[in-house]
């Protein structure tokens, strides 16, 4: 057997929109966990039963339920109703599953926050949302970090599965390539490869954040 990178050089380009696509997707998604995870802890934590159990159920159901069930059913079962893109649903069924874990990860850190904090900034003057907005949630978040990173770098490499609904990200761009070279091989490495780069520099990033983090606090 011998390997040819040729055809990989040859279908760069088809691989860097790819890329492309599975970072500004991994980009919006992040932003839609993280900042949806918040909201979504703060009502569990703070509002009452009636409220917050939906919540809860949500955390639920996208915990345990696959990844991939959950883009089916909003890419074919919603979308025998309303027709909603590609793009979108892989968004909004990533955001929505890792929302659910990163809303997890912040109902145990908010609840971590010593409770004589909130009292102390409530006698001070602090209304119940400055509290929550300015001495509750930033300390949250830092001690979320860590396993915030680690969701957002897990969540990346299951973009991947979103060429199941035909999104242009890297496998679904690899595959297309391999159709037209039946060289599966030398792009399945390049594309482990591209991953591996791209884990590194999370991880770096997670490192940087984590130092700013401990020395602010």
């Amino acid at each position: 057997m011998e390997f040819d990178f040729s055809p990989v050089i040859d279908y760069w380009p088809t691989l860097l929109q790819g890329v492309g696509v599975t970072l500004l997707i991994g980009l919006a998604v992040a932003v839609m966990s993280i900042i949806g995870g918040q909201i979504v802890a703060v009502i569990t934590l703070y509002t009452r039963k009636m409220v917050n159990w939906p919540l809860r159920f949500f955390i639920w159901l996208f915990m345990t339920t696959p990844l991939l069930l959950q883009l089916y059913f909003l890419y074919f079962g919603i979308g025998e109703w309303i027709l909603i893109p590609a793009i979108v649903v892989g968004v909004l069924g990533l955001g929505f599953h890792y929302m659910a874990y990163n809303a997890d990860i912040f109902i145990a850190t908010i609840k971590s926050v010593s409770s004589g904090q909130y009292e102390a900034s409530r006698s001070l003057g602090f209304g119940h949302i400055r509290t929550l907005l300015y001495i509750i949630l930033p300390q949250a978040f830092y001690r979320a970090l860590p396993q915030l990173s680690n969701n957002m770098i897990i969540m990346v490499k299951d973009i991947s599965v979103l060429s199941a609904i035909g999104i242009g990200e890297m496998v679904y761009a690899s595959q297309y390539a391999i159709s037209v070279t039946f060289r599966p091989f030398e792009f399945y490495i390049t594309i482990a490869v591209i991953y591996y780069l791209i884990n590194l520099m999370m991880e770096a990033g997670q490192t940087w954040i984590e130092r700013r983090a401990a020395y602010r606090s």
